[in-house]
C-alpha cells in the first residue's frame, strides 16, 4: 500500500513538473516575443497580463513540488536530539497540520474562484478569442488541491511509518 501511494504521487509530481516545464517555455518565449516587438515599437497588449498569471500558475506549481519533496516547511530544530521512533510522529503532525492549513485556504480560494467565475470578467481578448478572468484565479485553488493532496501523501506515508506498516 505504501509502495502505490508512493509511485502515484511520483506520477502526479511528474505530471506537474512537466506542466511547469511548459509553463515556463511558454513564459520565456512569450517574453522575449516582447523585448523583440518593443525593439519595434510594438507589443502584444496581452502579452503582460498573461505572463504575470502564468507567473501565478508556476508558483502553485512549485509549491506543489516543493510539497512532494516535503520542502515546503519542516521543523528542523524539533527533530534535532530527537529519537529516531518519534521522528515519524512529529512528520505525520507536521504534514496533517500543513493539510489542515492548506484546505482552509483552498475553501477560501474556491469562494474567490466561485465569485470570479460569476462574474463573468474577461481578462484577456486575442483576437476573437476572449480569456476569462476565472481561466486565471483558477490556479489559486488548483494549487492548494495540488499541495494539501502532496501533504496527505506524506501524511499517509508517515503514518503507515509511525505505526510500523
Amino acid at each position: 500500500m505504501r509502495d502505490q501511494l508512493r509511485k502515484a504521487e511520483a506520477r502526479l509530481a511528474a505530471a506537474e513538473g512537466a506542466l511547469l516545464v511548459a509553463l515556463l517555455a511558454v513564459m520565456v518565449t512569450l517574453a522575449f516575443t516582447q523585448v523583440i516587438l518593443r525593439h519595434f515599437g510594438l507589443g502584444l497588449l496581452w502579452g503582460e497580463t498573461v505572463l504575470k498569471h502564468l507567473v501565478l500558475w508556476t508558483g502553485f506549481l512549485g509549491a506543489a513540488l516543493a510539497a512532494a519533496a516535503e520542502k515546503h516547511f519542516a521543523w528542523e530544530a524539533a527533530h534535532v536530539g530527537l529519537p529516531e521512533r518519534l521522528k515519524p510522529w512529529l512528520r505525520l503532525t507536521a504534514n496533517l497540520s500543513g493539510a489542515a492549513i492548506t484546505a482552509l485556504l483552498l475553501k477560501a480560494s474556491w469562494i474567490y474562484f466561485s465569485d470570479d467565475r460569476a462574474s463573468g470578467a474577461e481578462l484577456v481578448a486575442i483576437g476573437g478569442l476572449i480569456v476569462r478572468s476565472w481561466v486565471a484565479s483558477a490556479s489559486i485553488p488548483l494549487g492548494f488541491a495540488l499541495v494539501m493532496t502532496h501533504m496527505l501523501f506524506k501524511s499517509a506515508d508517515a503514518a503507515a511509518e509511525a505505526f510500523g506498516r
